[in-house]
């Protein structure tokens, strides 16, 4: 096994047909085939189901591919880590970022930090929290920014920011909710208003309405939580999401939802069970006092 027939693999993987794999690799179809059943001889299992015009990943070859993927990425940072030491530069850093929303004390802390360390590189990794906490598992990155919940077994991690959920929408659609003096709205103040829910959440926010009595009116569920927002700027309906998200989206009327078991943390993550980079080790160690630095 080498780097190339990886490479060839994962392509063949990735774009589902010998064909649209060899187009993407400017290749031939024959010495990319020939690539592909050297491995599957060496190894003595099939890698694909091969089909007239598509080719199905076997259990096998699903293997292999998670195995490409984290050694073809951890190839790229190797050569971009060497580029930088050859022009005097500290190695990178790979660290992992959730796409839902801003974290302002991460953006204001790296300013900081890049100010103390002004030759570390970074190499950005945008998902979603699960897919951050599998690229923490198979070390594609050294740390990861990512929202509760999530599992903590073998992880450590640094509290960056705690904020609420907050209904958002339109005017015209919040104007329904029914709110306390204080502004707040609870669930149950949002019986009569379409609601838009961000997905990983749906558990705690229809146990938190049982326990009032409260019938959601649930119009969609959404993976992210950016597209709870886009659908609430159209006035389709109520979004329920972390603060931090409505910084992307200013014009939206919003309450701060009053149930407090509606929290959630954005959170600095490390593997505990196994080393990171230098470069990771001195962010992590960052955060870390500064979080105390606020905590006193």
């Amino acid at each position: 096994m080498n780097l190339v027939q990886l490479q060839y693999f994962a392509a063949v993987v990735e774009e589902g047909s010998i064909s649209a794999a060899a187009r993407r690799l400017h290749l031939s179809q024959p010495p990319l085939s020939i690539q592909i059943r050297n491995l599957e001889t060496e190894y003595g299992v099939r890698l694909l189901d091969r089909g007239a015009r598509r080719a199905r990943v076997t259990p096998a070859g699903e293997v292999l591919y998670e195995y490409a993927v984290r050694i073809l990425e951890m190839t790229r940072a190797a050569e971009d880590d060497l580029e930088s030491l050859k022009a005097g530069q500290r190695t990178s850093l790979r660290l992992g970022i959730i796409s839902s929303g801003e974290c302002p004390e991460l953006l204001q802390g790296l300013a900081e930090f890049r100010r103390q360390y002004p030759d570390i590189a970074f190499q950005i990794f945008d998902r979603n929290t699960y897919e951050l906490q599998q690229d923490i598992e198979k070390q594609r990155i050294d740390l990861a920014v990512i929202r509760t919940p999530f599992q903590t077994r073998s992880l450590e991690s640094v509290v960056l920011r705690r904020e609420s959920f907050f209904a958002a929408g339109t005017p015209e659609l919040l104007s329904g909710a029914v709110c306390a003096p204080d502004g707040r709205c609870s669930l149950a103040g949002l019986s009569r208003t379409p609601i838009i829910l961000y997905r990983r959440w749906q558990s705690a926010i229809r146990e938190e309405a049982a326990k009032e009595g409260a019938k959601l009116n649930i119009l969609c569920m959404s993976d992210d939580a950016r597209t709870c927002v886009q659908w609430a700027r159209a006035g389709i309906g109520v979004a329920l999401v972390p603060e931090s998200v409505l910084l992307l989206t200013p014009e939206l009327a919003r309450r701060e939802l009053s149930e407090d078991t509606l929290r959630t943390k954005v959170c600095l993550i490390r593997r505990t069970d196994r080393s990171v980079s230098g470069s990771a080790e001195k962010l992590f160690h960052f955060f870390s006092k500064r979080a105390e630095a606020y905590a006193r």
